[in-house]
This record gives structure tokens, sequence and C-alpha cells, in this order.
């Protein structure tokens, strides 16, 4: 058979290795040498090059295991990674998208319509101006960058119903504007009548336009 044959070749060629090397003179040399030790270190120096020789065979496989264990490391480390690196991409991805930020026209015309569904009348409203929020008394929280763009919304003569209830509308006239102030102070008619001025401001990122 092929492998019997392959067998043998292999035999043959061990055998005439170990016969070119038993003629060199380094071998005689060191046979000559072993020879003339006595038994106890003949079986100490065999037991030593056992030990070598059994050292080299563990070493093999170990190596192989060290490396193996080193790469099931190094994977394990990279799937964790690309594992966080998908769950932050899912996140990012079912996280709700900001709100369009208002221009100040779309903001006074909101901000008129809030009054309108508060039934403030006409002769209450003094006046809706524009303001950029981003002065000397902005919040230092807020990056100077993000755009903060307002109305001041200035009424007359309000009683405490209609400040809650105009408060209430100017409030949710759109997910990317928040009342940022408000002033209270007496108002011209007897009794309990307040002037009232609100601050509605639209924040928007730089670079993202309404």
């Amino acid at each position: 058979m092929i492998v019997d044959d392959i067998k043998d070749r292999v035999l043959e060629a061990l055998q005439a290795a170990k016969a070119a090397i038993e003629e060199t003179d380094a071998y005689m040399q060191l046979k000559e040498r072993y020879d003339s030790l006595n038994p106890s270190v003949q079986k100490a120096l065999l037991g030593s090059i056992g030990f070598l020789l059994a050292y080299t065979v563990i070493q093999i496989p170990m190596s192989y295991y060290t490396s193996g264990s080193d790469n099931l490391a190094l994977f394990e480390e990279n799937r964790d990674l690309i594992l966080d690196l998908y769950r932050a991409k899912r996140r990012s991805a079912l996280a709700p998208t900001a709100p369009s930020p208002l221009s100040p026209g779309e903001l006074e015309n909101r901000s008129r319509n809030a009054l309108v569904a508060a039934r403030i009348p006409p002769e209450q409203i003094k006046s809706i101006s524009p303001f950029d929020n981003r002065g000397p008394q902005s919040s230092s929280f807020i990056p100077n960058e993000v755009e903060q763009k307002g109305v001041e919304v200035h009424l007359a003569n309000l009683n405490v119903n209609q400040i809650i209830e105009v408060g209430h509308s100017l409030l949710t006239i759109s997910d990317s504007a928040r009342m940022i102030g408000i002033e209270v102070k007496a108002g011209t008619n007897a009794g309990s009548y307040f002037d009232t001025t609100y601050k509605i401001v639209s924040f928007a990122i730089p670079g993202k336009k309404p």
C-alpha cells in the first residue's frame, strides 16, 4: 500500500541519517566521552536529555495554546466593541429628532394665535417685539453659538386667570420654543390687574435653519 511504502521510505531515510551521523568524528568523540562516564552519570545525562526533549515537545502545543488564548481575548474585545457600536447606532436611530426651530416671524405669528386662543382682546395686547437672547444677560449654561431668537409679549391689565391661561398657551406654541421669563407688575386699571411681559425663545442648533 502507498502508506506502507511511505513509512518504509521514512524509516530508511532515518536509518541512513543515523548511520551518517554515527560515522562523523564529532559523534565518535561524544560516544567515547559518554562511554568513559560511570553508569550513574550516564543515567543522569540521559535523564537530562530526555527532560529537554519532553520539555521541547510540550512547549510546541503550549505556544499554540498561548497564542490561541491571546487571539481569543482579542476577538472577544473586538466583538464587545462592535456590539457597543451597534447598540449606540440603534439608540441614535431610535432617538427622536430635534424639533425644527422657528423664525422670529413664525414665533410672532404663533404668539398672536396663542393670545387669540386665550381670548385676550386686542386692546390688552400692547406689543409683540422680537429680541435676541444672546446678550449680556444671557444664561452662561447655553453656548453662545446656539441661536436664541425670541419675542417679548407685552400685555396690559390681565387678571390672574388670564396670566395663567396666556402662559399655558405660549408654552405650547412649539417644541423648540421655551418661556425663559415672565415679568408681572401692577396695571393701570384699579383692582387686581397686572401688566405682564412674557419672554419666549426658540433655540436653534448652528447650521440647522428653520
